[in-house]
């Protein structure tokens, strides 16, 4: 596993915890900062696992392990617009089978500068490299927590509380230094 001190990773028991929220509200007070998130995609998927229509993601793999995109425009409706509009930059959305996690990382590696502070969106990731700071929002009204949530926990260093919109952490408290995450 390798360690990466300049990145926070940010992951999320469940759906709408208020995951991307915090991350925004995170990119706003460090800057510069790069922004990545990430969609594990299980192999076979042909339908949206959420239901409905869905977006595409999760089929569009097909053969390829993963893809990586540059996220450009901040008035967007996805997550990784919204973290652009919150000032990361680069912005990187990365769909990738789990199997391809390490080739995934070489990918990632040299579109970010190697001092920027780095802030991710994921639970899997975990499993392969190591933050300084590992961060799980947990929403206040739902006490369920997704699979890839669970698998992660042991790793957590601090579990955060929210309505969706408002947090138990005092976001002051989550600093960049001598190129490290902390809580203070």
């Amino acid at each position: 596993m390798t360690e990466h001190p300049n990145w926070l990773l940010i992951g999320a028991a469940g759906r709408n915890a208020g995951k991307t929220t915090l991350v925004c509200e995170l990119i706003a007070r460090h800057q510069p900062i790069a922004a990545v998130k990430v969609t594990v995609v299980q192999p076979g998927i042909r339908e949206c696992p959420r239901g409905g229509e869905g977006c595409g993601v999760c089929p569009s793999l097909g053969r390829t392990p993963f893809w990586l995109r540059t996220e450009i425009n901040p008035g967007g409706p996805k997550d990784t617009s919204r973290l652009l509009a919150a000032g990361a930059s680069p912005v990187l959305w990365l769909c990738t089978r789990a199997d391809a996690f390490p080739e995934v990382l070489a990918a990632i590696l040299p579109l970010i500068p190697p001092s920027r502070p780095v802030i991710v969106e994921s639970n899997s990731l975990r499993h392969h490299l190591t933050p300084s700071l590992f961060l799980m929002v947990r929403h206040t009204d739902d006490p369920s927590i997704k699979p890839s949530a669970s698998a992660v926990l042991s790793y957590v260093d601090r579990t955060v509380r929210s309505d969706g919109a408002e947090f138990d952490l005092d976001l002051d408290d989550v600093v960049f230094e001598n190129g490290v995450w902390r809580l203070t």
